[in-house]
């Protein structure tokens, strides 16, 4: 489908015009965005688009293929946007007949697009700008009069176009990276609402679920995901602070002290908060939460649960070590429709300053940005997403904060390629490696291997791990392999985004999960067009290749942009059992020099061949860069 809100137009064409080179979801919605956004177009431009993506296995039985990609240019960089989210409007766009939604221009009032199977238009939402996703979602299906539609919406931060806006589904899942909430607010888009009656075939039903069972039996007797069936991703907190790998007080350390991370333990949150297990369409997991807090100054607040990235962005980030304030945070974001690792850099950055003298009561509008105090921080989180005073340098983000701050605050702005990160990126290696070298600027699921954090010390595991990965070294301290692991990573993700299933049931999260066999035998039987593995790795080098040209073209991204921030190079771990560990710049540069390489790229210059691209059948992308002298002629 697309849709232009400045004339109101409503059309549609076929995906397959794209699927065989792109697969579909952020593949498809890749490409579109190089082929339609020229490289002057500014994000909050009516010029600018966004893509709205399910998979061709959304809607199925293949496990956790509940996917939906959101993608646009960013407003960081003003390079390669993307996020991903969970939810039911994946499967209800695909039963409503669509595959994606390309949308452009802005609408002169706010509205919102409501998708009724082949019955699509665009209604007045003036009623219901200013309102948080929570309410949003209410209004919209009260007056629809379907309590089962499925809504994505904005909050009060996208239409204030707060750089860290996110996209809201379910009310509590977000398409959080990339500030693609301010992207829909700066088109004056509230909301999409989608209802769909028909359903997914596949063209080979019987094959095709002999392969979903295979993988469900796979899922069910892996032992790395048995914690994600307990705890969820919250219970790897521990093990992220045990393995050096927690941000602690804006990156000051990389350790929580035992005291203060004992009160945030995961048994804490099931025992005493979790309500009952949530899970989406085709999941066989249910790694979701559903809390309440039933006592202390949040009592009564009841909301679906988190990820391990909430408990690091607050409780690691901002000390905060009350496990309340930490469902809290996450539900006020949601409301207000805030990516919280944005949201939290740009917070810690100035509670940072503050420490240092840098901030004053005189700038924070009379508050005192002290370490754990959540008052403080939820106070700034609501004036961020208004703009409303010292919210709204918040609300630009800390690299763009700094910068209009000054002071020499912008060394303790954590952030790549312009947005503020989460992710430790000192240890493990190949860890911080991918999240450095990310397309979108940071974010862990895209190039990151998680497997450093579980391989090392189990021989079962290692050896699986060495035949599926390539690689023979996982120690998190050592440099050996890990450019090659980062693009395993790399090209497994982009075909999990891709295909619409769940990243926690690929190999990302265990050698024993699926990978490209087993993608490539569901979408063979899917589609009734054979693949093998090796076209997959074709396809994914080719959306990253994509990416990657994006990136040059429109932002000027090279091979400064692929270093972790200037703190996690210059400091070392000053506590728990990695203290004393420090990067080497030297190893780092070798280990840039040999990711290049393997991707075809000049090690100088991180830019792109000729020869790399036109073997990827991107001919049209190499004469892009050469006439605008960012492509090496070997």
């Amino acid at each position: 489908m697309r849709v232009d809100l400045c004339t109101g137009s409503i059309s549609s064409e076929p995906t397959i015009k794209y699927a065989k080179e792109w697969l579909g979801a952020r593949g498809i919605s890749q490409r579109i965005l190089y082929n339609e956004i020229k490289p002057w177009v500014t994000p909050y431009e009516p010029a600018n688009k966004i893509v709205i993506s399910a998979g061709p296995f959304t809607g199925t039985l293949a496990p956790g293929a509940t996917r939906l990609c959101l993608a646009s240019k960013i407003v960081f960089s003003y390079g390669v946007g993307t996020a991903n989210m969970c939810g039911f409007f994946a499967p209800e766009l695909k039963f409503a007949g669509y595959d994606h939604i390309v949308i452009q221009g802005r609408a002169r009032q706010p509205v919102y697009l409501s998708i009724d199977d082949d019955r699509v238009k665009l209604i007045d939402a003036r009623g219901i700008w200013g309102k948080t996703t929570w309410e949003t979602d209410d209004l919209v299906k009260e007056e629809v009069g379907d309590e089962d539609i499925q809504i994505i919406c904005i909050g009060p931060a996208g239409e204030n176009l707060v750089r860290g806006a996110c996209v809201i589904g379910n009310r509590n899942r977000a398409a959080a990276k990339c500030g693609l909430g301010a992207i829909m607010g700066s088109k004056n888009l509230k909301a999409v609402a989608v209802r769909g009656t028909g359903s997914v075939e596949v063209a080979q039903p019987d094959r095709f679920m002999e392969a979903v069972d295979r993988n469900l039996e796979s899922i069910k007797e892996s032992p790395r995901l048995k914690p994600l069936f307990e705890y969820g991703t919250i219970g790897i907190f521990p093990y992220e602070n045990e393995g050096g790998g927690m941000t602690y007080k804006n990156y000051q350390d990389g350790y929580m002290p035992e005291e203060s991370i004992k009160h945030l333990d995961p048994d804490i949150f099931v025992s005493k908060y979790k309500q009952r297990n949530i899970g989406y369409m085709a999941c066989p997991m249910a790694c979701s939460r559903y809390y309440k807090v039933d006592h202390g100054p949040y009592a009564g607040l009841a909301t679906e649960g988190f990820e391990t990235n909430t408990m690091v962005d607050f409780g690691g980030k901002l000390a905060i070590d009350y496990a309340p304030a930490i469902i809290k945070a996450h539900s006020l974001c949601n409301q207000l429709g805030l990516d919280e690792d944005n949201t939290s850099a740009a917070i810690s950055w100035a509670f940072e300053c503050y420490q240092r003298g840098i901030l004053t009561p005189k700038d924070t509008d009379g508050l005192r940005l002290e370490w754990s105090d959540y008052g403080v921080a939820f106070e700034l989180i609501r004036k961020l997403a208004y703009r409303e005073g010292f919210g709204n340098l918040l609300a630009e983000g800390p690299k763009y904060g700094s910068e209009i701050l000054g002071r020499d605050s912008g060394y303790y702005a954590m952030a790549l390629k312009g947005q503020g990160i989460y992710e430790e990126t000192r240890l493990p290696i190949g860890w911080g490696l991918g999240v450095s070298v990310a397309t979108r600027g940071g974010g862990h699921t895209t190039g990151a291997p998680i497997c450093e954090l579980f391989v090392e010390g189990d021989p079962k595991l290692t050896e699986s791990a060495e035949k599926v990965f390539g690689v023979k070294t996982f120690s998190r301290v050592e440099y050996q392999d890990k450019a090659r692991l980062v693009i395993y990573t790399e090209r497994i993700q982009e075909l999990i985004n891709s295909s619409g299933i769940c990243m926690f049931f690929g190999t990302w999260e265990g050698p024993d999960l699926i990978g490209f066999g087993e993608i490539a035998e569901l979408y063979s039987a899917a589609t009734g067009w054979e693949t093998t593995e090796e076209e997959l790795v074709r396809i994914a080098d080719r959306i990253f290749n994509v990416e990657k040209a994006f990136n040059v073209l429109h932002a000027d991204l090279g091979r400064k942009d692929d270093y972790p921030p200037q703190r996690c190079l210059r400091e070392p771990i000053k506590s728990g059992p990695f203290k004393g560990h420090a990067l080497s710049k030297e190893k780092y540069d070798s280990m840039l020099d040999e990711y290049y390489q393997l991707h075809g790229w000049n090690k100088d210059t991180g830019l792109q061949t000729r020869t790399c691209l036109e073997k990827l059948d991107l001919g049209d992308v190499a004469d892009d860069l050469e006439k605008a002298n960012k492509l090496v002629r070997i």
